[in-house]
Order: C-alpha cells, then sequence, then structure tokens
C-alpha cells in the first residue's frame, strides 16, 4: 500500500512539474510573439530579426526561402516599408518536442493597395528552439486563407 502511495505521488510530482513547464514555456513563446507584433508594428526589423535564430529559416508563400538573421532582418525590412502592418499574431496550439517548440496559429495583417487598406487573414507553423534560456524561432512559414486571384 505504501509503495503504491509513493508511486502516485510520484507521478502526481512529475505530471505538476510538466505541466509548470509547458505552462512557463506558453507564456514564454506567447511573450515572443506579442515583441515581434510590436517591433514589426514600430518599424524595426532588427528587433523582428533578433527573435530568430542565427541559421533560421522563413518559408514565404510564392518566393524563395529566406536564410539567416540578416537576410530575415532584409525581409521583414522590406514589408515594413511596403507598408503592411500585423494586427495580430494568435498561438492555437504550441506543441513542445524537447529543446524544440512547434507553434500553429493564425494572423490578421493590413497591407495598403492603391489607397485602400486590404486585410488578410492566415495560418502560420513556426519552430522554435530553445537556446541557453530563450526560445527562438528556426522555421517559419505562413500563408493566407483567401484564394488566390
Amino acid at each position: 500500500m505504501r509503495r503504491m502511495f509513493l508511486a502516485t505521488l510520484v507521478i502526481v510530482a512529475s505530471t505538476a512539474v510538466a505541466y509548470s513547464q509547458t505552462s512557463a514555456t506558453r507564456k514564454a513563446i506567447e511573450a515572443n510573439t506579442r515583441s515581434f507584433v510590436e517591433a514589426f508594428n514600430k518599424g524595426d526589423a532588427a528587433a523582428v530579426a533578433q527573435i530568430y535564430a542565427a541559421d533560421a529559416k522563413i518559408l514565404p508563400p510564392n518566393e524563395k526561402i529566406v536564410e539567416g538573421r540578416a537576410n530575415i532582418q532584409a525581409f521583414w525590412q522590406g514589408a515594413i516599408g511596403a507598408g503592411l502592418k500585423m494586427t495580430s499574431l494568435t498561438p492555437t496550439t504550441i506543441t513542445p518536442a524537447g529543446n524544440l517548440l512547434v507553434e500553429t496559429g493564425k494572423y490578421v495583417m493590413t497591407i495598403p493597395a492603391g489607397g485602400a487598406t486590404i486585410t488578410d487573414e492566415g495560418k502560420y507553423v513556426v519552430v522554435w528552439r530553445r537556446e541557453g534560456r530563450n526560445w527562438k524561432i528556426i522555421r517559419d512559414i505562413f500563408n493566407s486563407d483567401k484564394p488566390a486571384q
């Protein structure tokens, strides 16, 4: 009976620690996502690029892969310069896997077009890697929910 009690206690304690780590990780990713939106909308492509790992890759729709932090900064600077605004990035699932984590979510952004503003909604998948105490994006892919025209 005592062994069963101790085994149950160990399982409950392990579950509580895992939940605490998952909760803390989710909060860290959500904070990084907010930092991305804030830096983007301030026009700070350098700060956006710092959220990515040095060896990160972006896989944008209808374009070649963008590799490395300097090229990622240039990519986002182009989007910022074109007037793109990130209305929201909303994580829907965050799945940890050791030192990696997969975030799936939805985005809303606005794009100036001929004196008007177009709102685009879509989805994204981001893979994060733990680097010390920080999480950095290593892969980023996104695309619109709107049909191609």
